[in-house]
Formats: C-alpha cells, sequence, structure tokens
C-alpha cells in the first residue's frame, strides 16, 4: 500500500477579514457550522485566519477569528 504524504496546511492572517470568492460578504467563521450543531451561539467575529490544506487531490480551506483558530495551525501561524 503507497504511504500517502501528509497535508501540506498554509496559514494566513488578514486584520480586515477575508472576503467570500463572489465578494458579497466576508467569510464566517468555519466552527459556525459545528456551533450550530451543538446549539452554541454563532461566533460574531470577523475571521481573520484563513487555513488552506493542501490534500494533494484536493483542498480544504476554513476561516477563523482569533478566538477560533485551531490550535494545530496555531503553531503555523506564528
Amino acid at each position: 500500500m503507497p504511504i500517502r504524504p501528509a497535508s501540506i496546511v498554509r496559514t494566513f492572517h488578514r486584520d480586515s477579514g477575508w472576503v467570500l470568492p463572489d465578494y458579497t460578504d466576508l467569510a464566517d467563521c468555519t466552527t459556525n457550522h459545528h456551533r450550530a450543531q451543538d446549539g452554541r451561539p454563532l461566533c460574531t467575529d470577523t475571521a481573520v485566519w484563513k487555513v488552506v490544506e493542501d490534500h494533494g487531490m484536493h483542498l480544504t480551506i476554513g476561516f477563523y477569528c482569533d478566538a477560533d483558530l485551531p490550535a494545530e495551525h496555531r503553531c503555523d501561524a506564528a
């Protein structure tokens, strides 16, 4: 079985937030999906972090406010 290389993670910061691809609004925190499922209030802070994970065949992109940036990406952000 071939060994799959680890995904490449890039973390970006923009104080003004990240505009959606269609330019209609700023991106919301990616965590809002999980917050809604858990019954927690939605995050209303500006998503100032963008995390791009390159898995080889596809990319995943997440947007996060300072408080919700996942711990595993904090070292990338430093």
